[in-house]
């Protein structure tokens, strides 16, 4: 499991809505479920380039008000295909990234 968390300065409302955006444009994602109180969207890869090196793979996101912005806290749970496979750090890497631009984006509006 990976996990990481993210500094935003932009609401906690604006971030969450913003979240229906994939974060990797090559896999195909199930939204499995969405907790609106507690800020909490969870998925599921279920098709695409991602599913070549792990048998699956899937991933929470929670948003939490931290004084005038958010913290979003990723996680991701995975199967690799073979042993070979390295973790996904360049998942976390891209998310990261994401999550940073969107930020910049709303912060704009």
């Amino acid at each position: 499991m990976l996990e990481l968390e993210v500094w935003l300065l932009s609401l906690l409302q604006q971030i969450f809505h913003a979240l229906g955006s994939p974060l990797v444009k090559v896999s195909k994602e199930k939204i499995d479920g969405v907790d609106e109180a507690d800020k909490v969207v969870t998925y599921s890869v279920i098709d695409g380039d991602l599913l070549k090196y792990y048998k699956n793979f899937n991933g929470s996101i929670k948003v939490i008000p931290k004084g005038d912005g958010s913290l979003v806290k990723w996680s991701c749970g995975f199967e690799k295909a073979s042993d070979e496979i390295p973790d996904p750090h360049v998942i976390k890497d891209f998310a990261i990234q994401n999550f940073k631009e969107l930020d910049e984006f709303i912060l704009k509006a």
